[in-house]
């Protein structure tokens, strides 16, 4: 069963149940999903997906900071929630530790030395990471070992 499969499934128990803050987060990570697919004009396999469940984490995060500012309580509570539902839908994380072992055999099997082998490194690392840990972190991993 893939990703768009669990989450429907998901979504219509929680519409069984009534649980209306899971039916609410899981419609708008659908409602993502379905416009990305529209606009790429072909379904999204499950890297594409998690990329997109990634986005939306990480919108709710910055909107949570957001609240806080504000000191809206209520939408710091109701990002919080959402993030915790998205989140089930994704793999478990790499560790820094992992993902820094990971990045040292890339960079030893492709023989990059310097900066200029950031686009030899990086296409490999999203690979194999397969949405484990965001491409940011992965990208500031390799610029820390190909800089130093």
């Amino acid at each position: 069963m893939n990703i768009i499969e669990k989450i429907e499934q998901d979504l219509h128990t929680a519409m069984r149940e009534k649980d209306a803050t899971k039916v609410r987060a899981l419609r708008l990570a659908m409602a993502s999903i379905k416009y990305v697919e529209k606009e790429n004009r072909k379904p999204l396999d499950d890297l594409g997906m998690m990329a997109v469940l990634q986005k939306e984490i990480k919108i709710r995060h910055e909107t949570m900071e957001e609240a806080q500012k504000g000191g809206r309580q209520d939408l710091v509570d109701e990002c919080t929630t959402d993030i915790q539902i998205l989140e089930k839908y994704l793999p478990a994380p790499l560790s820094e530790a992992e993902l820094e072992e990971l990045v040292k055999n890339i960079i030893e099997e492709t023989g990059a030395d310097s900066m200029k082998d950031m686009g030899k490194v990086m296409p490999l690392a999203v690979q194999q990471v397969n949405g484990r840990a965001p491409n940011n972190l992965i990208s500031q991993v390799i610029r820390k070992f190909l800089a130093g």
